[in-house]
C-alpha cells in the first residue's frame, strides 16, 4: 500500500472540559487510518480550519511521500500535528489488520464534533 495515493483527509474536532482534541481520518481507496491528539488545553475557542491548514499539504501524496513530509516539516509542524499524521498513516499502512478493531462511527463523530475540516 505505499504507493497508493490519499484519497481524502478529514479532521473532526472534539472539545471535553474545555480540552480541544483532533481525530484525524486519512483515506487511501476502501481503507481508513486513525490518529488522534490533544490540540490545546484551557482555551475557549478553537479554530480548526487556521489549525488544519497543514494538512493540504498531504492530499494526495502516497503514503511515503506524506509520511516524508510530515517528518521533514516537523519543527514547522510541531510535534502534535507531526505525531497526528504518523500516527494516521501507521493505522492506514495497516489498516487490514486495523479492520478487526473498532472504528468511530461518523454519524456520531458529526454529533459530537465542535468542527469539521475536510481536505478533498
Amino acid at each position: 500500500m505505499s504507493t497508493s495515493i490519499i484519497s481524502g483527509i478529514q479532521l473532526y474536532h472534539l472539545c471535553r472540559n474545555n480540552s480541544h482534541y483532533g481525530l484525524l481520518s486519512m483515506s487511501c481507496g476502501s481503507e481508513t487510518g486513525w490518529g488522534e491528539c490533544v490540540i490545546t488545553t484551557d482555551a475557549p475557542h478553537f479554530d480548526i480550519i487556521a489549525w488544519g491548514d497543514f494538512l493540504c499539504k498531504l492530499n494526495r501524496q502516497s503514503l511515503a511521500d506524506a509520511r516524508n513530509t510530515a517528518l521533514l516539516n516537523r519543527e514547522a509542524w510541531g510535534d502534535a500535528k507531526t505525531e497526528l499524521v504518523l500516527m494516521a498513516l501507521s493505522n492506514l499502512a495497516h489498516s487490514a489488520a486495523a479492520k478487526e478493531e473498532e472504528t468511530p462511527d461518523s454519524s456520531i463523530l458529526f454529533e459530537e464534533s465542535m468542527s469539521y475540516f475536510s481536505v478533498l
